[in-house]
């Protein structure tokens, strides 16, 4: 089942000042506040790459500096266990108002369609274009704020701008993509397919979401294993770290039922480097459950679930609907996040998620979920 959505949305990696490293990637969970860590836990060293553009935002304190600060937090946000630096970038923004700045307006269009404010996105955006009009990851990000709405039609139009700047290869990605969620997946994955065969060096972000997208269709098509397979190719490989928190997601929800150790084992790896963000902390403790490995995770997980409702943390949803859902089953409560989320995101995972929240809910029927109440 493609149980694999986190907490929210689709997300973009920036190209950084000068660099090709990072275009589009996937899906993200949007960051827990600094309250919600509840474990003091040693962390891993900051890589050298932000601690040099620290120092030059530091030094300079220039308003260019300090948003090329906050992208490179946002691209470290979407690693597991550094979404944290998703707050820090937002602080640092406050900071570095710059209007006539396209990477501003693009930094901004970010943090606002992580948290759903998608119109004050697409109104950044709109910003960013009168200032640099051929920029790629503006039409990037409409295209995948497009298709969380479930617009495939306006995402397609954002995909075809990139034929006039000579971007074949993501180009065919991005319509591929959008061919997929348009029911047309039995040709799209065999032409995506052949268009990994026809790239071997392609920078590691592109790489991530063109296996991203493979996985997604493989899935789609029912063929779960060979999803699974796509998503190890980054995962089992050298600096997997790098790979965003959504692939470890997917892959999780792809791997639990045939191989439960092996999750724990990866994920029990990660977490004791960094505190797990609360979809893949969700999976660690499903994968407890599922081995009666005590029940350290879920107790951890209780007490984020706890605080998540106490806050009503909307952004969260996904996460609180698949918890009750799967871990700790409460079909009342499944049924109303998994409600509130597809109000809010309409990929195939939100509607999955609420289908089966929903037929879950129909199969008990709690008279209080069909009012929508919150339970």
């Amino acid at each position: 089942m493609m149980l694999q959505k986190t907490a929210c949305i689709t997300v973009l990696s920036f190209l950084l000042a000068g660099t090709a490293a990072s275009l589009p990637a996937i899906t993200f969970a949007a960051s827990p506040e600094a309250g919600l860590i509840l474990q003091s836990k040693s962390r891993v060293v900051l890589p050298s790459w932000v601690k040099q553009l620290e120092q030059q935002a530091s030094q300079s304190q220039s308003a260019a500096d300090k948003v090329t600060l906050a992208q490179a937090y946002l691209q470290l946000a979407r690693q597991p266990g550094w979404s944290r630096y998703f707050d820090k970038a937002q602080q640092l923004l406050k900071k570095a108002h710059s209007p006539y700045s396209a990477a501003y307006w693009l930094v901004l269009a970010d943090t606002a369609q992580q948290q759903h404010q998608f119109e004050d996105a697409l109104n950044y955006l709109a910003k960013a274009q009168q200032l640099q009009p051929d920029d790629i990851n503006a039409l990037l990000m409409k295209n995948r704020i497009y298709l969380v709405q479930n617009n495939t039609a306006a995402a397609l139009a954002e995909c075809k701008k990139l034929l006039g700047q000579q971007e074949l290869f993501l180009l065919s990605l991005c319509s591929l993509e959008v061919a997929g969620r348009q029911g047309k997946t039995q040709d799209s994955y065999k032409a995506l397919q052949l268009l990994a065969r026809q790239q071997q060096t392609i920078p590691l972000a592109q790489q991530q979401w063109l296996i991203a997208v493979l996985a997604e269709q493989a899935e789609a098509l029912r063929q779960p294993k060979q999803a699974r397979v796509w998503l190890e190719q980054l995962l089992f490989a050298a600096q997997s770290e790098l790979a965003p928190l959504p692939l470890w997601v997917k892959w999780a929800d792809l791997t639990l039922k045939q191989d439960a150790a092996l999750v724990y084992q990866k994920l029990q790896h990660l977490h004791q480097q960094q505190q797990l963000e609360d979809a893949l902390l969700l999976r660690l403790a499903l994968a407890e459950q599922q081995m009666a490995e005590g029940q350290e995770y879920q107790l951890l997980m209780q007490q984020r679930v706890s605080l998540r409702e106490h806050r009503q943390d909307t952004l969260h949803s996904a996460d609180l609907a698949h918890y009750y859902l799967r871990l700790t089953p409460d079909p009342e409560k499944a049924l109303y996040y998994a409600r509130l989320n597809v109000q809010q995101a309409q990929e195939p995972d939100d509607q999955l998620l609420f289908n089966l929240a929903l037929a879950q809910s129909q199969q008990d029927n709690p008279p209080s979920v069909q009012t929508g109440e919150q339970p």
